[in-house]
């Protein structure tokens, strides 16, 4: 944002950390978390660290869909900006990482319409575990009810994750 003259805070608007494009996507802990929700699905712990690293990534673990994986990198992408771009401007800020994850399911599941007819089954199936992955680990990760009414407005927590 420096680059285009942004007169705002330079921080990330979710960790604090100084943004960029590859903070935001990738080095942010909250992408992590996304990365990670979506490398459950297809079988890996690894968290890609820059936008090659997303194709090496799904190369190795979904072998076989070529077509369909820059629509996946699209939608995770487009998930995060959006969330940030509401936290940025609107001072509307999610409540969990997997908002986004649900967010990037949805453009999946609305943008099968949009690919290849022997690729649409494909995709709102990745959609629909995806999906199914976030609503699982937002289970097991959320934080107590008596937990997080206790904590701080201001605390970092997605560091913990």
């Amino acid at each position: 944002m420096r680059k285009r003259q942004w007169q705002g805070d330079i921080k990330c608007s979710f960790c604090s950390g100084l943004e960029s494009a590859q903070h935001l996507f990738f080095g942010c802990s909250v992408a992590k978390i996304v990365w990670r929700t979506l490398g459950a699905v297809i079988g890996t712990s690894y968290v890609p660290k820059t936008i090659w690293q997303v194709y090496s990534w799904l190369y190795a673990f979904l072998p076989g869909f070529y077509e369909i994986y820059t629509v996946g990198l699209a939608a995770v992408c487009w998930s995060i900006w959006l969330a940030r771009n509401r936290a940025t401007f609107e001072k509307k800020f999610i409540n969990t990482p997997f908002e986004i994850a649900f967010t990037t399911s949805a453009f999946l599941d609305y943008w099968t319409g949009m690919q290849k007819p022997e690729m649409t089954d494909n995709v709102k199936k990745g959609a629909q575990l995806l999906k199914r992955s976030a609503a699982q680990m937002l289970h097991l990760c959320e934080p107590s009810r008596a937990e997080a009414t206790e904590r701080d407005e201001g605390e970092g927590i997605w560091d913990e994750w």
